[in-house]
Order: C-alpha cells, then sequence, then structure tokens
C-alpha cells in the first residue's frame, strides 16, 4: 500500500547518493535524516561496488515516507584506441544484488580498491610517514568500499590539511592524479560491466561523463562517439547528463547523443556528505519523474521501495 502519492512533477528525486559504506560521511541512518530534512521524495543509494546498505535504507525509507531506488557506483574503464584506460563509473539501478556475475565483479573491485589504497599509502609515507593503512582503516567504516576520501580523511585526521575538500584541490594535491604518489584503479572493461548489469535485470547509466579530464578518471576531452556508441550496443540505457562536474557544452553534446538513442538522462548530487564534497549538496541536480518512470519500468531484478505513485 503506497503512503502518500506524488504531485506529479513536484517530485524531487536524487538518483546518485554515497553513504560511509564506500567513501561518503553519513551512516546509513544519518543519510536517511539528511535526505528527509533535504526535503527529497525519491533517492538512490548508490554506494560504490556495494549493495549492502539496500536493507537498512529500504526500511528507513518506508518509515520515513520517501521512495527508494537500490542502486551501485560500479567501478569500470574505458579502452579506446589510442588512449590510455580511463575511469569510467557505471551506476546500476534495481539489479539483482545475487546476481552471480554481479557479486563476483563486485567483490574483485571491493579487493583492487583495498589493494589501490594500501600502496597508495605506501607511496605517501614518503611525505607523510606518520600515515599508515592502518589509520586508515580504523577511520573508515568497517568493510567500507576504500577510495581517495579516505586517504584524504586520514590526512586531515594528522593534521595535515584543513578539510578533505582542501587534500582535493590544493594544487600540488598528493592525491591527485598528476601526484608522484598517485595508484590507480584497476577495473572491468565498461563494455563487460553494462552486460552484467543488464543481465542481472539492472538499468546501467554513465555517471557523469566526460566530466574529470583532469582528475582520478582522465576521460578522453573530445566526445568519443564511437565509445558511446559501443557502450549502447553493449546495453547502456542512460547517461547522467546533469551534474556539477559536467561542463554545459558536454552536456549538450550528451543530451543530443541520448535523444538520438532513445537514452534516459538522469541529473544527481553525487552527495557524499558535506565534509567530503561541500560543494555537492543533496538535490543539487535531480532527475524528472518521466524517466524514473523508465527507471523503474526497465529495471527488473530487485523491487524498489515505493512511498509514491508515478
Amino acid at each position: 500500500m503506497l503512503e502518500r502519492k506524488g504531485k506529479g512533477n513536484s517530485l524531487k528525486i536524487d538518483l546518485h547518493i554515497h553513504s560511509k559504506n564506500s567513501d561518503g560521511a553519513d551512516t546509513v541512518a544519518e543519510l536517511l535524516a539528511n535526505i528527509k530534512s533535504a526535503g527529497l521524495d525519491v533517492f538512490a543509494l548508490t554506494d560504490h561496488d556495494r549493495t549492502d546498505g539496500w536493507d537498512q535504507a529500504a526500511k528507513l525509507a518506508k518509515e520515513l515516507s520517501l521512495s527508494f531506488i537500490p542502486g551501485i557506483e560500479i567501478t569500470t574503464e574505458g579502452r579506446i584506441s589510442g588512449h590510455t584506460p580511463f575511469g569510467v563509473h557505471l551506476l546500476a539501478y534495481l539489479p539483482n544484488p545475487d546476481d552471480q556475475a554481479l557479486k563476483a565483479m563486485l567483490a574483485e573491485n571491493v579487493r583492487s580498491r583495498y589493494v589501490r589504497t594500501n600502496k597508495f599509502v605506501e607511496k605517501l609515507q614518503v611525505a607523510y610517514p606518520k600515515l599508515s593503512f592502518d589509520l586508515v582503516l580504523e577511520l573508515a567504516q568497517e568493510d567500507s568500499t576504500l577510495g581517495r576520501p579516505d586517504l584524504a580523511t586520514a590526512l586531515v585526521h594528522l593534521g595535515e590539511f584543513k578539510s578533505v575538500e582542501d587534500v582535493f584541490e590544493a594544487v600540488d594535491s598528493p592525491i591527485s592524479k598528476d601526484s608522484p604518489y598517485y595508484v590507480r584503479n584497476e577495473a572491468p572493461d565498461v563494455l563487460d560491466a553494462i552486460r552484467i548489469v543488464r543481465d542481472a535485470g539492472g538499468v546501467p547509466v554513465i555517471a557523469h561523463p566526460l566530466a574529470r579530464t583532469s582528475t582520478e578518471d582522465d576521460q578522453p576531452i573530445s566526445f568519443p562517439r564511437e565509445h558511446f556508441q559501443k557502450m549502447v550496443e553493449a546495453g547502456l540505457i542512460g547517461i547522467e547528463t546533469d551534474h556539477r562536474e559536467v561542463p554545459p557544452e558536454v552536456k549538450l553534446i550528451l543530451e543530443s547523443f541520448a535523444a538520438e538513442f532513445g537514452l534516459i538522462t538522469t541529473g544527481s548530487s553525487d552527495y557524499h556528505g558535506l565534509g567530503v564534497k561541500p560543494k555537492n549538496p543533496l538535490g543539487l541536480r535531480t532527475t524528472s519523474i518521466e524517466m524514473l518512470r523508465k527507471i523503474l519500468q526497465l529495471g527488473t531484478g530487485t523491487k524498489p521501495t515505493l512511498s509514491h505513485s508515478f
């Protein structure tokens, strides 16, 4: 029984949000309270490479009369001839969390991130001898998916920087792609990941495409049309075109491509907690109810928790 009906396009929908289960600052319980306070109606929890926050998010969503869309942000990489492999983050909505191929891919990604973070710490110790992998693990939530925000949190804890944002935005940031201490993620081909998500009944949507041409993802600056076409052929269903890090001119190109191929377009905050990404508050970007309806129609791997009718 739905608790209340939606009001057409007045619903506020944010489909890209992180908790402390990956590299966010809020526990799932804290996150849900913040989502309610922010005036959101519909949200997706999209922690990196894991689904273990879904059950608690669904339970709390019911209690708070929110609609919850189970999601994941999967670590993948694009491979284009003439380019070094570059990071592509793949949002997956409503996949079956028990699908064996999906589970295996996520488990390997979590393991790879753990190894990568340990190597990152070893290199950083040249400049920050008090930094240790044990400290990073101590400050992160137990068994969470590790990422660069966890390294930044540890450096702030040691008094090397004033905030996590300062670590990322420093001209000579020790965790930037151009840093001599940088260690890149090893990840599966995005084309394979898209196929796995589709086979698991999920809706694959590229997160912040072409947004990070000078940071970790190092994506090609020019629009790699052939690569996007290959992703569509593999089963890509949508593109997150409305994101703070996607430049307006790139958004126009992506929206044109989406219209040409009949893809879903989404908008999201990519919230990690204001202590991690202060410029990404909940609801900063939103998705239309029409696009959400398409996701709900196409996602067959698991059920959403709906407190609204659509």
